[in-house]
């Protein structure tokens, strides 16, 4: 893994630029922090504002293990294209796969309201139904080997056998006939008739995009890690401003770069918050 903050790095980034291109991020520790509470994660004022200037120029999208309802909820209009549970949830999935996953993971559910919802309760653990798959919260928690241990041995009741993708500190099971988010990039790109793309992401669900090791996809992660299989990484999540920053305004230094990227052409250059 390569520094994508370097002069051969920035060179990536605008070769996408020259190109009808999709960008594509995660959410929780790529475009918000990690937070201790679920629920409280946001897009911090300047990522949000780099986010939607470039919203306005090329395709961008969000494939993020929440569910699409969810993010419209943090991140409303900045973004065009929600992608949910992992890439499970969208327009990209057709109503009867859909309507599959949605069965299954119910099913899944009811045997662990009906058989270990008061223990997981006792263990401080949090199931979070996101309604095509299901996640295990324990950041809270002190005895992490412990509640573990517990969600694995639910996860093996589980039937049909779950896809289990670790997070941090979150384990989310999905069914095994539902997309994940490399699958999800690849439709969107075609979707969206795009020959290029940058995805971000920071967790082992991200590595599904990474694993494509698809010419056309540049990859980046939050964070090095030995053994990714990205292609380049950024040091941390509030890097991510800088990255957006770089993609707009070097777009926006020739007005002709944006030409093929957005139906209603390259707008004006866009003005920094103040704070």
């Amino acid at each position: 893994m390569d520094y994508l903050l370097t002069e051969a790095g920035k060179s990536d980034l605008g070769a996408l630029l020259t190109v009808r291109s999709l960008y594509a991020f995660d959410f929780d520790g790529t475009l918000a922090k990690i937070v201790r509470e679920h629920h409280a994660a946001r897009l911090s004022r300047p990522i949000r504002f780099w986010l939607e200037e470039l919203g306005k120029r090329a395709p961008t999208a969000i494939i993020s293990g929440r569910s699409v309802e969810d993010l419209r909820s943090r991140v409303g209009t900045a973004v065009s294209h929600l992608i949910g549970n992992h890439g499970s949830e969208g327009p990209h999935t057709c109503e009867e796969a859909m309507q599959q996953v949605r069965e299954t993971s119910s099913g899944w559910l009811q045997l662990i309201d009906e058989r270990f919802q008061d223990e997981l309760t006792r263990r401080g653990v949090v199931v979070e139904n996101k309604s095509y798959s299901l996640s295990f919260h324990y950041r809270t928690v002190d005895q992490r080997d412990e509640v573990r241990a517990l969600i694995s041995r639910i996860i093996a009741e589980l039937s049909p056998p779950p896809r289990i993708v670790l997070g941090k500190s979150v384990i989310n099971v999905m069914p095994p006939t539902a997309s994940h988010k490399g699958t999800a990039l690849l439709e969107y790109m075609r979707r969206l008739d795009c020959s290029a793309a940058l995805y971000v992401g920071d967790d082992v669900t991200d590595e599904d995009v990474f694993a494509l090791r698809d010419v056309r996809i540049l990859t980046v992660r939050v964070g090095k890690k030995n053994g990714s299989s990205a292609r380049y990484f950024i040091k941390r999540q509030a890097e991510i401003t800088e990255v957006l920053r770089l993609l707009v305004e070097v777009g926006d230094q020739n007005i002709q770069t944006w030409g093929g990227c957005h139906e209603q052409g390259a707008p004006l250059p866009a003005q920094s918050p103040t704070e």
